[in-house]
């Protein structure tokens, strides 16, 4: 073992290590890619027969199908839940920080937004079920959306209020004297200086949306109702699986994240670890 000091590695070895990880990683990744584009009768031949095939794909989107209009919802519920945890956790966040709400307030709040990942979602699926059928949102985007919200809000909040308390407070005084009022102040002084919080929340959410599954498939009928994960789920049939159907819409469901996290790495990994370290 050796100093981190100079660029020296501490572990030996751990270069192998990390590339191992990586194939692990990479590995059924560009399985699901090859299968994609492979017909059923190839891949499940006993014999190897790679023939490029984009029949998978233009089946998930033929006539009669309800992948097109899944791929719509999913769009719509994850630009949904990062839209109202933006808002909402952008401006619960500065209260927190900055209005000094009274702590029979504050404190439940916190409990709530630190209890409630730690609940399994399977044992709020009744009464969640029943409020959404009350409510007349059962089967709807509007209702994943808000559902959405739900878990991914004290995430957003916790990380927005964490951003606002490392901005000088001199900022928001100095705005008020010369006569902007709270929202100006927020709007315009405090919003644009938490921007790298704001894309971390963004990014998370995006993810999280556009990847869940438990709701959408307890709150929904399935078909034209539901988003792309309950889709991919319904091409395993009693007597049949679409392998290649399967891995083709694999494939597009996980390009756009694949695209955020790459792009937005940066972002996330300052977000999570925001307030850990103040100068």
């Amino acid at each position: 073992m050796k100093s981190a000091e100079g660029g020296r590695r501490i572990f030996p070895g751990v270069e192998i290590v990390l590339g191992l990880v990586m194939i692990i990683v990479a590995v059924p990744l560009a399985w699901t890619a090859l299968l994609a584009f492979m017909p059923n009768r190839a891949i499940v031949s006993p014999t190897w027969d790679f023939s490029f095939w984009l029949g998978n794909f233009k089946d998930l989107y033929g006539p009669g199908t309800a992948f097109a209009a899944q791929t719509v919802n999913s769009v719509l519920l994850t630009a949904g839940t990062v839209v109202l945890c933006l808002v909402i956790g952008s401006i619960a966040g500065y209260s927190l920080s900055r209005l000094g709400p009274p702590r029979w307030i504050t404190l439940p709040a916190l409990a709530l937004a630190a209890l409630l990942p730690l609940v399994p979602p399977m044992t709020l699926v009744p009464g969640l079920y029943l409020t959404m059928n009350a409510l007349g949102l059962l089967g709807t985007v509007a209702g994943l959306t808000l559902l959405n919200t739900l878990f991914n809000l004290p995430f957003a909040v916790l990380l927005m209020k964490s951003y606002f308390d490392q901005i000088s407070g001199d900022l928001r005084e100095a705005a008020l004297v010369d006569g902007a009022s709270e929202a100006q102040a927020f709007m315009r002084v405090m919003v644009p200086l938490v921007r790298p919080g704001l894309a971390a929340v963004g990014i998370y959410t995006a993810i999280m949306a556009w990847n869940e599954f438990l709701m959408a498939l307890t709150m929904t009928s399935g078909g034209t109702s539901s988003p792309l994960t309950v889709g991919i789920a319904s091409l395993v049939q009693p007597f049949e699986v679409t392998w290649g159907q399967m891995a083709a819409a694999g494939v597009l469901v996980s390009i756009p994240i694949l695209i955020l996290a790459v792009i937005a790495n940066r972002q996330i990994v300052s977000g999570l670890t925001a307030g850990a370290v103040k100068g």
